[in-house]
């Protein structure tokens, strides 16, 4: 018995120490997925360590989309899902298509509270993705959107990577909970730090030859992932949007070495010469399915999409199509990530599938063209993609960094301060919402107002509490009817629906011919403030347009007493 005993006891008590262990260090530095915003208790957002688990080296970049703890049943909670394309690169968040959707809802429904909490990321494959599920669950969104597919092979855990087993994969992002074992995986493998792009450092084995073995793995983990992500959310209670992929078969040659491809991208340029657009759009497509380095996913992962789907209650928003029937438009900055009209499209095409709750989109609802200094924040982001694998092969790190060093030099000493103050960003020296600001300045002092509205805009995303802020927006976008002056107003509004804001809001509204949307305004502004005389007035305005000159008398009548009475 006591040989039984001792035997246990030496199984037992690592074990209890390694508990003891982890229960310790959690207590004093745990990582949570979700953390507090510094001065505003009643927010969280999502921890920007967090995701440096997944990767080695390297921790990608996350909106900053703060969101109530304890959500309102008035509140639309929207939760994006996916790899880079969701996360908007090449430009900040803020451009990228799940803010685009939630502008659009904000503007439909423009007194209704909208969180949109984008959990895109840099390299993220399905593995990831369904490791999150459990914290998305967590927060209890109204709907999940998710675009992804195309890291199934060189994203984190990737087929194309070491780890291919999707047991295996499992069973680590287990382990990964634990603090102590994320401890000693930095010990025995410590990160290697590398300045080559992402699409560099995720490579390893670079040929995935089209039904071959990782080729059908990579099919295979995504199904399964996919369809455990489904399941898990339909059993919640919580409605899934999945988009379909796209990629640029137009302007990107195979990345690849393949003979295959080759003569069907050949094929492809011959047509489109002539003038055939379908058959050079089906040969690009083939160029792209034989292409071995696997960077754009191949066309079945469209068809696990949709079975999967299907199977669990998802809605398939149908992004491909909409797409490939824009063939002349500029819709890529690279082999798939799109434009700002790339992703302004995507956004329309999501929003039309949550359409049926919301008001019909108007000619107000369009894009603005990215800021100045977000176009050169993207631009310099492809600059370097381009440098690297697998646009450009042959060149050592130091080779790529010098190259790139001397593209940065040029934006630095460049006449425009959009161009010097990206350039700063981009190599570390200047936090974004400081750029945001000087560049904002500059815009002034030039009265460049279009481009100052235009950057105050991406300004409200990066620091969302700035009331100081609020006000210079709504001053600024009062002057204006565009459609960027309608965003930073909704934006304003979004964050500090107050009577003021309201009432320029409505005021601008009407400017717009945007009858459904002042009328929603102004009534909700008559429900807190029955006496208030900018609603008063712009009560009336409304009524006049409307027709209803009967009741606008009413309402001017009622202003004139309004702002008679006012000492």
């Amino acid at each position: 018995m006591r040989t039984i005993f001792f035997k246990v006891s030496a199984v037992l008590l690592p074990l209890l120490l390694m508990i003891a262990t982890e229960g310790v260090i959690r207590l004093f530095g745990h990582t949570e997925f979700f953390i507090p915003v510094q001065g505003k208790p009643e927010f969280q957002t999502v921890n920007p360590a967090y995701a440096g688990r997944y990767f080695r080296g390297f921790v990608p970049q996350l909106a900053y989309n703060p969101f109530l703890k304890q959500k309102p049943d008035s509140v639309f909670r929207v939760v994006a899902l996916g790899g880079s394309s969701t996360a908007g690169y090449p430009y900040l968040f803020n451009s990228g298509f799940p803010e685009r959707v939630a502008a659009r809802l904000r503007s439909s429904e423009p007194v209704r509270q909208v969180e949109m909490i984008n959990l895109g990321m840099t390299a993220l494959s399905s593995h990831v993705l369904r490791d999150m599920i459990p914290h998305v669950k967590k927060i209890s969104p109204d709907v999940v959107l998710i675009y992804a597919g195309h890291n199934e092979y060189y994203g984190a855990y990737g087929a194309g990577g070491i780890d291919r087993n999707l047991a295996f994969t499992r069973t680590l992002l287990w382990f990964k909970k634990s603090v102590l074992f994320r401890g000693l995986e930095k010990i025995i493998s410590p990160p290697v730090q590398s300045n080559r792009t992402m699409m560099a450092q995720s490579t390893s084995d670079v040929s995935v030859v089209m039904d071959g073995p990782v080729y059908d793995t990579g099919i295979q983990n995504f199904e399964k992932n996919l369809g455990a992500i489904l399941q898990s959310l339909n059993q919640a209670g919580i409605q899934v949007y999945i988009g379909t992929l796209t990629s640029n078969l137009q302007g990107q040659p195979p990345l690849g070495v393949n003979t295959s491809a080759s003569e069907a991208w050949k094929e492809g340029i011959q047509s489109w010469g002539v003038g055939d657009t379908t058959a050079a759009m089906n040969s690009f497509l083939r160029a792209k399915e034989y292409d071995p380095v696997r960077f754009r996913a191949p066309q079945i992962m469209n068809d696990v999409i949709k079975r999967t789907a299907a199977a669990h209650g998802a809605i398939v928003v149908d992004i491909e199509t909409h797409f490939n029937s824009s063939v002349g438009d500029s819709l890529f900055t690279d082999h798939l990530h799109p434009t700002a009209l790339g992703y302004d499209l995507m956004a329309q095409v999501f929003f039309g599938a949550l359409g049926d709750n919301f008001m019909n989109q108007s000619s107000y609802l369009n894009a603005p063209d990215p800021s100045r200094f977000d176009a050169a924040y993207a631009r310099l982001l492809i600059e370097r993609l381009r440098l690297g694998f697998p646009f450009m092969e042959g060149l050592t790190e130091e080779e790529e960094l010098q190259m790139f060093g001397r593209i940065l030099q040029v934006h630095l000493e460049s006449e425009r301060s959009a161009d010097s103050l990206a350039a700063m960003v981009v190599q570390g020296s200047l936090p974004v919402y400081e750029a945001l600001l000087e560049t904002h300045k500059h815009d002034l002092i030039s009265s460049d107002t279009m481009q100052a509205l235009a950057h105050m805009r991406s300004l409200l995303y990066w620091q969302p509490f700035n009331e100081r802020l609020h006000y210079q927006a709504a001053e600024l976008a009062s002057r204006q009817s565009s459609n960027l002056a309608g965003e930073v107003l909704q934006l304003v509004v979004a964050r500090d629906p107050s009577e003021l804001y309201l009432n320029t809001l409505a005021a601008l509204r009407l400017r717009q011919g945007a009858m459904r949307a002042s009328k929603t305004l102004l009534n909700w502004v008559e429900s807190v403030n029955p006496e208030s005389s900018v609603m008063l007035y712009n009560m009336a305005r409304y009524l006049v347009q409307a027709g209803d000159t009967l009741n606008a008398e009413r309402y001017f009548r009622r202003y004139q007493r309004a702002i008679a009475s006012d000492p």
